[in-house]
């Protein structure tokens, strides 16, 4: 079962970011079936392991693309700083309630995790650099990041 369900809306026109978009929702899907399955500290450790790390990595990738093409400098650090709040909420407030926690802070971390990473791949990333890109008419060809 998706708990996310990739669609047009969630693309913000760079392929490489797209991928790796996809590549958290497929994640944070697996850890959802994981959890539903009982596989509770399965699920922790492919949260840990991949979304965390994972997404830490996207960020510096989006960061890396957005200054060498020149996306405006207020943009990007408000973007950055975006990036900032999530890790070190996760890192710093929900991965311990994940350790120490019972099922209900778990479910309670993913589902911060799951409507932040929704809400701001739409707001932040297609309306914002996805836009950007697109009116600059610059077309990015970097890989996807490293998993």
């Amino acid at each position: 079962m998706e708990i996310i369900k990739w669609s047009k809306d969630l693309e913000s026109g760079i392929a490489a970011f797209d991928e790796e978009h996809k590549f958290l929702v497929k994640t944070i899907n697996n850890i959802y079936n994981l959890l539903r399955g009982g596989k509770r500290d399965e699920a922790k450790k492919l949260l840990m392991e991949k979304v965390v790390s994972y997404a830490d990595k996207h960020f510096k990738h989006e960061g890396e693309v957005m200054e060498r093409y020149g996306y405006p400098e207020e943009e990007l650090e408000k973007h950055k700083k975006i990036h900032g709040f999530f890790v070190r909420h996760v890192v710093n407030t929900l991965a311990p309630q994940i350790e120490k926690g019972e099922d209900k802070e778990f479910r309670e971390a993913l589902n911060f995790i799951i409507g932040w990473l929704v809400m701001h791949i739409k707001n932040m990333d297609v309306k914002g650099y996805g836009k950007w890109f697109k009116e600059q008419r610059i077309e990015v060809h970097d890989k996807m990041a490293e998993i």
